[in-house]
């Protein structure tokens, strides 16, 4: 396994667990009407899962550090543009599916930050999982 296929992997899933812990959390506020401070909350969360990542990203550099200093080949190049591109219509839907929260009774701006933040984490799990599935197709 490359050591770019090995930084998706620790990218996807440390965002899937972002993920997760939000979804959670927003079913919480939600639909149990829990009162806490979702803003103590979401930075709580977001330095724990950068601090895991970051941790993760160090130790595979760490491993092999002679992989992790040479620049990307063209190969790689292409399969993080293929895997932008892919993310870019997931995050269009998102957006627009976020504006139309706008247009349903009872939403508020509230839904529509959430369904924003929800795309953008779909988008970003997308862009992974393209360039994990790509680097493996043509490994």
């Amino acid at each position: 396994m490359s050591f770019r296929e090995k930084s998706a992997w620790i990218s996807f899933y440390s965002i899937a667990i972002f993920a997760v812990m939000w979804f959670t959390h927003i079913a919480r506020v939600e639909f149990f009407h829990v009162p806490e401070n979702p803003m103590l909350w979401f930075f709580g969360t977001l330095v724990t899962v950068l601090a895991l990542e970051i941790g993760l990203q160090i130790w595979i550099r760490i491993q092999s550090p002679h992989e992790a200093r040479t620049p990307k080949d063209e190969r790689e190049r292409l399969i993080d543009m293929k895997a932008s591109r892919v993310a870019f219509y997931v995050l269009l839907v998102g957006a627009f599916s976020s504006i139309g929260t706008m247009h349903i009774p009872g939403s508020n701006r509230f839904t529509m930050a959430q369904t924003m933040m929800g795309s953008i984490l779909v988008a970003l799990l997308t862009r992974f999982a393209t360039q994990i599935v790509l680097h493996r197709r043509d490994a």
